[in-house]
């Protein structure tokens, strides 16, 4: 996850559908897509004291004119239980693990703006073996709102993301898919993200960020779905609110190896869900879900323009969606 997200959907899909998640994972995928873009930081009078990659989920601000980064990732999910209505977690026994990637391309059009897309993936367990399965794609753009001349580097950074509905949310049951891998709905996220740095030589960057998905997108809906319609079902969901508030630090030991960590909130609001099955006509809601989540990862860099980051996201709380642990690594190149 986010450019996939929070970044796919900054998708803030934590609700369990047909005994496993609604295909969740596609929101690391673009969470931690929307760190893309992490290039080397330059601290003191030497330039080669410190470099970043960038935490697994915070995101970036603008990359300066005509620079290109693509950072792809591999994800490993594995549901480990379900933080129910009351938040009380209860183990899941049977489930599989999802496999995700997540490619973020940037290019810095200007000094203050960056475009940007992000394309996923999954490729999970099918009755036949496993499949490759495209899922949602994002495109974002990135303005560079403020920037601090002082010791500290702040940067201030405003941003829009838009979900393309190019992955599978509905008619499961005759796709040949292992589950959703998209959430149909074209929705629209807004998000701001501070960046800035500490300590004598700026060898600790900090970073935090608040994402907001504009309420009322609509997916159309056909059988089996994403959000646990059955076989019988046409109709649609719409969309409640979403948000994820994250906060990152990254620490560099050398010019070669950093620790990092992210905290992250994720918070789903009601969906409604109208349309008609076999029972007649369908009026239903679901219940809004949030999780809390740690992201403790390391960094090595081969230059200044090359590094890998890799960690895991592991839920520390919740309600009414899944517990999990999701290990990934991250190649950061730019051109």
């Amino acid at each position: 996850m986010d450019e996939s997200s929070l970044q796919s959907r900054l998708r803030f899909a934590l609700r369990p559908q047909h005994g496993r998640p609604r295909h969740w994972p596609i929101f690391i995928a673009a969470a931690v897509a929307a760190a893309a873009g992490n290039v080397h930081a330059q601290a003191g009078a030497d330039e080669q004291d410190v470099n970043f990659t960038g935490p697994l989920v915070s995101s970036a601000p603008p990359l300066p004119k005509g620079l290109l980064n693509i950072e792809p990732y591999l994800i490993n999910t594995q549901v480990t239980g379900r933080y129910d209505a009351d938040g009380n977690r209860r183990d899941s026994a049977g489930v599989s693990d999802d496999w995700q990637i997540a490619v973020p391309i940037q290019y810095g059009a200007t000094d203050r703006l960056t475009l940007a897309v992000t394309l996923n993936a999954s490729y999970a367990p099918t009755q036949g073996g496993r499949r490759l399965t495209i899922g949602d794609t994002r495109v974002s753009a990135s303005w560079l709102l403020a920037e601090g001349s002082g010791p500290h580097k702040t940067k201030l950074t405003g941003s829009v993301r838009q979900n393309l509905t190019t992955g599978q949310h509905d008619r499961l049951e005759v796709r040949r898919v292992p589950g959703p891998t998209g959430s149909g709905a074209n929705s629209t996220t807004l998000a701001l993200d501070g960046q800035a740095y500490f300590l004598p030589r700026s060898n600790l960057r900090g970073r935090a960020g608040l994402a907001f998905r504009i309420p009322g997108a609509h997916a159309g809906l056909r059988g089996e779905s994403a959000y646990a319609t059955p076989a019988s079902f046409e109709g649609s969901a719409e969309l409640g609110h979403g948000m994820v508030a994250n906060l990152g630090a990254e620490y560099s030991i050398n010019a070669r190896w950093v620790l990092a960590s992210d905290v992250v909130y994720e918070y789903e609001d009601s969906t409604r869900i109208r349309g008609r099955g076999t029972a007649g006509v369908v009026d239903q809601t679901l219940p809004s879900s949030w999780r809390v989540s740690v992201a403790p990862a390391a960094e090595y860099h081969w230059s200044g323009s090359a590094g890998v980051i890799f960690g895991a996201l592991v839920s520390l709380d919740g309600r009414n969606s899944a517990a999990i642990v999701s290990p990934q690594v991250a190649v950061n190149l730019v051109f």
